[in-house]
């Protein structure tokens, strides 16, 4: 394939919004917004955002970044590894800042895991966008919505069915 044949397909997928990342980049502003905004600063809403910001989403776009095509890996691995990648790259961040003059504080902290995470985001972008459209890897979130829906309010179902499934869901939540 030459350089021709490329540049169209680059220049056709760019209207590719994937919703995966646009989500990890709204959840790390989401972070941001928890910490410095007062009225956020104090709520249950810093403490949600801060352990996904340092549990999941720096992991779950440099998995994006080094797997951006559908058959890579499968979801749950996905999700599995996102978890393990940040659990590795933080603490990788926070010694690399402890030589530096700004040190291990909150604000350069905040400022390297969301300069990292948009780093890998815009990377994993841009190399889903090097794939053609069917290889590229998206979460079926409408379909997982749908599958869920049916699942609790199944017409079919008996009502403990229900029950047992929205007690399920409130424990997975919680937990």
């Amino acid at each position: 394939m030459d350089h021709k044949d490329q540049k169209p397909l680059i220049l056709e997928a760019a209207g590719d919004r994937p919703g995966d990342l646009i989500a990890i980049l709204l959840a790390t502003v989401a972070t941001m917004l928890c910490v410095y905004v007062p009225v956020l600063n104090e709520s249950f809403l810093r403490i949600l955002f801060g352990v996904a910001m340092v549990l999941f989403i720096p992991g779950y776009a440099l998995i994006a970044a080094l797997f951006p095509a559908r058959d890579d890996l499968d979801g749950i691995e996905r999700v599995a590894l996102s978890f393990g990648l940040s659990i590795a790259v933080v603490p990788l961040i926070g010694l690399a800042l402890n030589y530096t003059p700004w040190g291990i504080r909150l604000d350069p902290i905040l400022a390297s895991l969301t300069l990292f995470t948009f780093a890998m985001a815009a990377a994993a972008w841009y190399r889903r966008l090097l794939l053609p459209a069917s290889e590229r890897f998206s979460v079926p979130a409408r379909e997982m919505l749908g599958a869920a829906r049916n699942e609790l309010f199944d017409p079919e179902g008996t009502p403990l069915d229900r029950g047992l499934s929205a007690l399920l869901v409130v424990s997975i939540v919680v937990a």
